[in-house]
């Protein structure tokens, strides 16, 4: 269920993690796509090869947990 009362608030261009992690949640995707148009592309940056990472699925983990998995 999408929470109506999250408003949205203005983001960096950037969400950063944390020195021992950072849960990205729903809310931080939002705010950070809020303004973008629905055929906007989203890429995964390079890994430490230098090979770029490409969006494989989605996988539901949980009632409260979404997978991304790249390949």
């Amino acid at each position: 269920m999408i929470d109506q009362q999250h408003q949205r608030r203005p983001r960096q261009d950037m969400i950063s993690g944390a020195e021992n992690g950072y849960v990205l949640t729903v809310a931080d995707m939002l705010d950070a796509i809020h303004n973008l148009p629905d055929d906007a592309e989203i890429i995964f940056g390079t890994c430490s090869h230098g090979q770029p990472q490409n969006f494989y699925r989605f996988k539901t983990r949980g009632e409260k947990t979404l997978a991304i998995e790249l390949g």
